[in-house]
């Protein structure tokens, strides 16, 4: 889930480069040269802090040496320190200003830091310097794709392709981009790309893979690809390709393996890293909004299409006292793949505690959900317990919940398959399922979407989500009151 960003030019391991000074003697020359070789080997292999400090070293011997600089701006990058390393390139730039890597570099550092409009302006500059350079041209569509100018963008992709036919993040790019348009045929036609990208290493199966045709009884395997949020959303299509003829076998992992279960048309559910059984034709989840013919009228909707068990009994038991039951998620869970950008500040949750006739439970898995203890914010957002292993009973809380909050991330797509009432967080620039502009999801129809109006304001996102919120437990509290 989320956009990809294209790597950093270099490490720059050429010594060729180094721009002697006029009163330099040829050995402190030398010295550089060793040391700024020495510093790209450590940065090759992981070495950052050390790759750091031998840059350093080559720019105390020779001031003017554009390849450290640039090199020194990849290696704060990494290392999550984006100002420095904008503040690298923009130095290796003034010695050497006609360097269109240099520029792509300083366009991907700003656009992390989210400075879009910056951030274009570099990468056209790198396109104009070196047109025919595919990676150039992808970093520009990357960044007009953020700044919502998604034709412009698929024409980079294109013609970059054009360039360089073989360009697999290229064309997974298209894919996200297409839709996010909404044009789902041409996007989940790229979407198969996934499994090409370093990223996405599989392990080689001996048997066909599926093509869509009808399975006239065989036994079709449907493995993981992707993280929870993912296999959660494209779960919906187990049903349809099981009426295609066949018996169909869903490989996920321990966490989702009861959840799946539940699933119609699931003949067995086999845990990730388990032996495999016998099948004759298999299938990543992620392919079947293609294999099966998804435009954006026809995607599979019907909610619940997964059932919760009851609630472990070891749960804390939910107040019935009247009051509207609100599940929070502040958090993504990237270890899975969930959006890495998905985060919001949990203090704005907490501003919210002060509604009346509303009661929040944290919905929160992984590392982030020890942040409520931190805060001393267990009497404001309670903790539902025992939700951080199977996510059947995450799914079980959920169903008991009369609104879901949360950012992108698992806990949305559980509570929109569950068919809860949610509303989801987004950032700016969000991932491609959630399109642009909408308020609502084509993929659940119980959902409803609040958007960042600019990069970062999830002030101005929670007033709005205060404001509904508000209104909610008004109309919740008279119904409650009439009955």
């Amino acid at each position: 889930m989320g956009h990809r960003m294209s790597g950093d030019t270099s490490p720059d391991t050429s010594g060729a480069a180094v721009v002697p000074l006029r009163d330099s003697a040829d050995a402190r020359r030398r010295e550089a040269v060793r040391i700024f070789a020495e510093a790209s080997r450590l940065h090759r292999r992981g070495r950052l802090e050390a790759a750091v400090a031998g840059y350093s070293r080559t720019l105390s011997l020779v001031p003017r040496h554009p390849d450290a600089y640039n090199n020194l701006g990849v290696a704060m990058r990494s290392l999550g320190r984006l100002e420095a390393a904008v503040a690298c390139y923009r130095r290796s730039l003034a010695i050497r200003p006609d360097d269109a890597g240099i520029h792509s570099n300083l366009g991907n550092a700003l656009r992390e830091l989210g400075r879009y409009n910056r951030a274009a302006a570099s990468h056209q500059q790198a396109v104009m310097l070196a047109p025919q350079s595919p990676v150039a041209v992808f970093n520009l569509g990357l960044v007009l794709r953020d700044l919502g100018h998604l034709d412009e963008a698929i024409g980079c992709f294109e013609r970059a392709l054009a360039i360089r036919p073989d360009y697999v993040d290229c064309r997974w790019e298209r894919a996200l981009t297409y839709l996010q348009k909404g044009d789902y045929q041409r996007g989940f036609q790229d979407y198969a790309w996934r499994s090409a990208l370093r990223s996405n290493l599989r392990r080689p199966l001996e048997q066909p893979a599926w093509e869509g045709d009808h399975l006239a009884g065989r036994r079709l395997l449907v493995h993981l690809d992707q993280g929870y949020a993912d296999m959660v959303q494209f779960a919906r299509y187990l049903p349809l390709a099981a009426a295609r003829g066949g018996s169909v076998i869903i490989e996920c992992p321990d966490e989702l393996f009861r959840l799946f279960s539940t699933v119609p048309g699931v003949e067995s559910v086999v845990a990730a890293g388990q032996t495999l059984p016998e099948f004759d034709v298999h299938a990543p989840l992620a392919t079947l909004p293609a294999l099966l013919g998804t435009r954006i009228d026809t995607i599979p909707n019907r909610v619940p299409y997964m059932a919760p068990p009851p609630r472990p009994e070891h749960g804390l038991t939910l107040d019935d006292d009247g009051t509207l039951k609100v599940g929070i998620a502040w958090s993504g869970n990237v270890a899975h793949l969930d959006s890495p950008s998905a985060t919001c500040p949990l203090q704005h949750f907490i501003d919210l505690a002060d509604l009346r006739d509303v009661s929040f439970y944290s919905l929160q898995t992984g590392r982030a959900a020890g942040e409520r203890r931190a805060r001393a914010c267990d009497a404001l957002i309670r903790d539902v317990g025992g939700t951080d292993g199977d996510l059947a009973d995450l799914a079980a809380v959920i169903s008991e919940m009369d609104l879901v909050i949360s950012v992108d991330s698992t806990v949305a797509h559980l509570a929109g398959a569950l068919g809860r009432p949610v509303w989801v967080l987004l950032p700016f620039v969000s991932d491609w399922r959630w399109m642009t502009e909408r308020e609502d999801s084509p993929w659940y129809p119980s959902m409803c979407l609040f958007r960042q109006e600019r990069h970062g304001d999830w002030e101005g996102t929670f007033m709005r989500v205060r404001e509904v919120l508000d209104e909610a437990r008004r109309v919740t509290a008279a119904r409650r009151k009439a009955s």
